[in-house]
């Protein structure tokens, strides 16, 4: 073996390593704090609020000391050169993310089993963090000045969950090639299914033949069955799918044999554009043609909570969910005049595997090999002088302690509460109308939202991946047919507004307020005062809705804390499910926009 067969291994340096070690466990704290899991000591405070913890382990010759800052929602900013490990009284290096879980299990109550592949996914996320740091992270400056694309491969995972890159059933080399922060151009392999297993299905305005002959071209269709062809095959008989290389090496050629020994599946080619995976890893970004659709395949890996691949049912309704979320909103004149855009899942592909979807209540997982969805490219909707970058980036920052949210303040030119306004106004307001005038419910999260942005002033909101975020209550499914009902999930009235509360304020705001505050130099509690004046401004600007503003109260004192990371490690663990896993809700968040409220009150 050469050595260049060890290049995956150019990440693994001791400093590197380190460093990603020390951010894990900070981040592992955090968040265990924030859901009432971690529950270290008060050993000390300073005037301007540091506060000293310390964190025993299960053994009493091991424990951590920290100081941080508390921010709202019971979020702590750990001052991460305070974080030190004692073990028999000698502090050591804090490079064992793995062993901070191994010496909490009893005290967490985690159990053996769990604690295992949770080590697994850990370790997994650890290296894709060396490699980011490795590779080099672009400073702010830089990135607000960087393209879409760019931006997307930058990002470092879901802020919430700590296993955010546990990417089980991917190798190092799948790493370097297929993670979104690879940057690595590919070409996606088509192939012909017979329409006895599969169904195209697309908006009403929308037919397979002109789909394909745009995304694929007449030449290439022309090709594929001239394949089919020189098999004695009908082209009529079978529809075209791209498939990710991953999933065609280890899920296709092995758990659809029988369909490919019998000609329900038939490899063909590569197709000829060129694609960037996105954070999402399994949805794909037309480099060739920006303006052609973007493509989500089915990936069976484990990631973030749930298996990667694309659900035959949600395919079957998403070009009908998409106009009718579409039609519900097009009326809409307020809507209209923030800008908002919502990117439709214009045509979908499914398959269904003949044995698995045999097995009544099998793992969700058995019955998502084979998919796709090609959804609207935000280039379509830009206008001369924008923009567009995912929200997901105004929590990045840079090595050297610079947030990306500074330099486009800084290079904008207007002043950080101008500039924060402007943001609340282009994201919040859109869906605080379609929350409130339409019952729509899904989840904003800034990977699920991309920002349009001119001169480095947010201008407005494109939302993508809506459909399969979508919940109804009572009032939303009054105005769906009956079998859109029966896929989509249901929501009681009294949890509809953790849409809002959970969804945007704990899973947005708590980080974006410590941002502003730590590292743009705002007080977190101006910031909150924002948020509440912009609601308080969407409800003046919208009175005849005041009867829903009671209803789903956004100014309540408390609201239920929701978590992700107990579910991995407590709840649900690494079991097989016929759906996948939920949150869990554990008492109450102090909600910091009614306290802002309160203070703005006093102050009169």
């Amino acid at each position: 073996m050469s050595y260049n067969h060890f290049n995956d291994v150019k990440p693994l340096k001791k400093e590197v390593w380190h460093n990603v070690n020390l951010n894990y466990i900070a981040k592992s704290i955090t968040e265990l704090m924030h859901e009432k899991l971690a529950e270290p000591e008060q050993s000390g405070k300073e005037e301007d609020g540091l506060t000293h913890f310390l964190l025993r382990t299960d053994h009493q010759h091991i424990w951590y000391t920290f100081s941080a800052y508390h921010r709202a929602l019971d979020y702590w900013h750990i001052e991460k050169n305070t974080l030190r490990k004692y073990v028999h009284g000698a502090s050591v290096l804090l490079n064992d993310a793995p062993a901070f879980y191994t010496e909490m299990q009893q005290t967490f109550g985690i159990k053996p089993f769990t604690l295992a592949h949770f080590v697994e996914e850990t370790l997994n996320t650890l290296y894709a963090d060396a490699y980011i740091h490795e590779k080099g992270r672009l400073t702010a400056g830089e990135l607000a000045d960087a393209d879409y694309q760019t931006i997307e491969h930058q990002m470092d995972g879901h802020p919430w969950a700590t296993i955010n890159k546990g990417r089980i059933g991917f190798n190092h080399a799948d790493q370097g090639r297929y993670a979104p922060e690879a940057g690595k151009a590919t070409q996606l392999a088509w192939l012909a299914v017979h329409q006895s297993r599969a169904a195209f299905k697309s908006l009403d305005t929308i037919t397979a033949a002109s789909f394909y002959e745009e995304e694929l071209g007449a030449v290439q269709i022309e090709a594929f069955k001239d394949i089919l062809r020189d098999k004695d095959l009908n082209p009529s008989d079978y529809l075209f799918i791209p498939v990710h290389e991953w999933q065609w090496n280890n899920k296709i050629v092995l758990q659809l044999a029988h369909d490919i020994a019998n000609q329900y599946i038939i490899p063909l080619a590569l197709g000829a554009d060129e694609y960037m995976c996105q954070q999402s890893i399994r949805t794909f970004f037309n480099i060739t043609d920006p303006r052609k659709h973007y493509v989500k395949t089915a990936i069976s890996i484990l990631n973030t909570s749930i298996f990667r691949g694309l659900s035959p049912k949600k395919l079957a309704i998403a070009p009908r969910v998409t106009a009718w979320a579409k039609n519900l909103l097009k009326g809409d004149a307020y809507l209209k005049q923030t800008g908002v855009v919502l990117l439709g899942e214009v045509a979908t592909a499914s398959y269904t595997h003949p044995q698995y979807s045999a097995i009544p209540q099998s793992p969700y997982q058995y019955q998502e090999f084979l998919g796709v969805i090609w959804r609207e490219s935000a280039e379509n909707y830009l206008q001369p002088g924008e923009k567009i970058m995912t929200m997901a980036s105004l929590l990045y920052v840079d090595d050297a302690g610079k947030s990306l949210v500074g330099a486009m303040i800084e290079k904008s030119g207007v002043s950080t509460e101008e500039w924060l306004k402007a943001y609340l106004n282009a994201y919040l307001k859109p869906v605080l109308r379609i929350f409130y005038k339409h019952a729509f419910f899904f989840s904003p999260h800034g990977e699920n939202t991309i920002l349009v942005m001119k001169d480095n002033i947010p201008q407005r909101i494109i939302i993508k991946d809506f459909v399969e975020e979508i919940v109804l209550t009572e009032e939303s499914k009054a105005t769906l047919p009956d079998d859109l009902v029966d896929v989509l999930r249901e929501i009681d009235d009294e949890l509809a507004p953790l849409f809002i509360l959970s969804g945007i304020f704990d899973a947005v705001f708590r980080y974006l307020g410590n941002i502003f505050h730590t590292y743009a130099g705002y007080d977190e509690q101006q910031f909150w005062k924002n948020v509440a004046a912009v609601i308080v401004e969407f409800q003046e600007e919208n009175p005849e809705m005041a009867a829903k503003y009671a209803k789903f109260d956004l100014f309540v004192p408390e609201f239920i804390r929701v978590c992700i990371n107990r579910v991995r490690l407590l709840t649900y663990g690494y079991s097989e499910s016929t759906d996948v896993p939920v949150p869990e809700l554990i008492g109450t968040l102090i909600n910091p926009v009614a306290m802002a409220m309160q203070d703005a009150q006093e102050a009169l």
